[in-house]
């Protein structure tokens, strides 16, 4: 009884396969059959929350994923018109914002040695990516510097997740959003956090080029994008793409869009509060197609259930 209770009460984990959730709304439509997913992630916890996801998931998350036919992107994909997504593959990315700790966390061995716990983040992701070398190379993390990244070890972290085919971003230098300063107070939230991924990573910073706004969103009628985008860091762009969480899915129509800032815009899906069967039900991203003539048509999927 003792122990029940103690599983109820969240003290200690309850054991079985617990049921994939179905939450979250129907994302809004797009203007362009061929969308492109952006999921993040925060958090990844032994309990499911607003913030966080759980291992199991996660898990569950990418064997979806990759058995609707989704191919794993990364910002530089998208600059790259999509070139690397297979003819018979779906583009998807997926971020992991703030840094916390159990995004990338260590355990100590019986033998006194450090190894990468199996259930944060990175151990999560590496291990699907090598046991389906088909889904892609890696995902994004973006760090905001209002804690420290991973929680400890950030340098030998940060260049790890780089060793590993993964993507750092920045995702600002206090986390402060953008919504609640000035425009002009922008770069303060961008180049601060450039100039300590420089003590971390070095040359490697001139990577460091995509940005998740704080908080996922941007006021409206201040030309924030277009702030965004004129801001620099040693003679290059600060921002080349930057990210809202706003549960819509992206598209090639809207991140290119002729006033060009479309990519100072591009939609992300919270998925502490979606699930990947609600994504999937989106007719606009699973469109059959036989080829792909040019990069901006239909990208074919693949079924993989005869039934």
């Amino acid at each position: 009884m003792t122990i029940l209770l103690l599983v109820l009460a969240g003290f200690i984990p309850s054991t079985g396969t617990p049921q994939p959730l179905d939450y979250g709304v129907t994302p809004e439509a797009a203007d362009y059959a061929s969308g492109i997913p952006v999921l993040t992630y925060h958090q990844i916890t032994a309990h499911q929350s607003d913030y966080s996801a759980t291992p199991f998931k996660l898990r569950d998350d990418l064997q979806r994923l990759y058995d609707a036919g989704f191919f794993l992107i990364q910002p530089t994909d998208i600059e790259d018109g999509l070139s690397r997504v297979p003819l018979d593959r779906r583009p998807v990315m997926i971020t992991f914002d703030d840094g916390w700790e159990d995004n990338f966390r260590y355990l100590e061995s019986p033998d006194g040695q450090q190894q990468i716990d199996p259930d944060c983040a990175v151990a999560i992701v590496n291990t699907f990516i090598e046991e389906h070398p088909d889904f892609g190379r890696g995902v994004v993390f973006f760090i905001s510097w209002d804690k420290i990244p991973f929680g400890n070890n950030s340098e030998e972290k940060l260049n790890a997740v780089l060793d590993m085919g993964h993507v750092i971003g920045n995702h600002s230098t206090d986390h402060l959003s953008f919504t609640k300063i000035p425009p002009s107070r922008y770069w303060e939230q961008v180049t601060p956090a450039l100039n300590l991924f420089q003590g971390k990573l070095g040359l490697r910073t001139s990577g460091i080029n995509a940005f998740a706004y704080p908080g996922g969103r941007i006021p409206r009628g201040v030309n924030a994008e277009s702030t965004v985008a004129s801001l620099e860091y040693q003679g290059r762009p600060s921002v080349v793409q930057a990210y809202l969480v706003d549960g819509a899915v992206g598209s090639f129509n809207r991140i290119f869009d002729p006033d060009g800032l479309g990519e100072f815009r591009i939609s992300r899906i919270d998925m502490a509060l979606y699930s990947v069967p609600r994504l999937l039900n989106w007719s606009n991203i699973m469109v059959e197609s036989d080829a792909r003539p040019s990069l901006h048509d239909d990208l074919p999927w693949r079924p993989v259930y005869s039934d």
